[in-house]
């Protein structure tokens, strides 16, 4: 039996207590400055709890901008998403600012119903948005690079090595 999911918008960080998603960074950002971050930042914030109501997974969406007005990267883009129509111009984005799945949930799912999720929000909420952002972590000991790419996420940025971060994007609409 699949596990059923339900979104609730997240304002009290103590109900990820005793959430661990496994990445350092993350846990402790969860657990020392979280509460912090949702009381000062105009965010979207939800969790996904399961049918006992225990988070097993949250993510935090803000609105943005990219600003495309490099004609390579529009032909890059246009490759990718040969039906796209891009011009050069800012186009208002959803970033995911932070998304974790608990450990004993990671590997079933949950991540890629958390971004199917954050889709159904970005198409309701934001109707001028035209993509979906992320800056993608990455380190030695772990990537979020393959999971976006997964979702369909493609890179805005060249992958550098020495870099934390790579720059993805989905669109909204193809």
């Amino acid at each position: 039996m699949a596990l059923q999911l339900f979104r609730e918008i997240l304002t009290d960080a103590s109900i990820l207590s005793d959430f661990t998603c496994g990445l350092q960074v993350m846990d402790d950002f969860i657990h020392y400055n979280l509460q912090f971050f949702l009381d000062s930042n105009s965010c979207l914030s939800y969790c996904l709890k399961d049918e006992n109501e225990k988070v097993v997974a949250f993510f935090i969406l803000q609105s943005d901008q990219i600003s495309i007005v490099d004609e390579d990267t529009i032909d890059d883009m246009q490759l990718i998403h040969p039906n796209l129509s891009i011009t050069p111009i800012e186009y208002k984005t959803m970033e995911i600012e932070y998304l974790a799945v608990a450990i004993a949930h990671q590997r079933k799912g949950i991540g890629t119903e958390c971004i199917r999720q954050i889709l159904d929000i970005a198409k309701e909420q934001q109707r001028d948005t035209f993509f979906l952002t992320v800056d993608a972590y990455k380190s030695r000991e772990y990537s979020a690079v393959p999971f976006y790419r997964k979702c369909g996420f493609d890179a805005l940025d060249i992958v550098a090595p020495t870099k934390k971060i790579l720059p993805m994007y989905k669109p909204l609409y193809e």
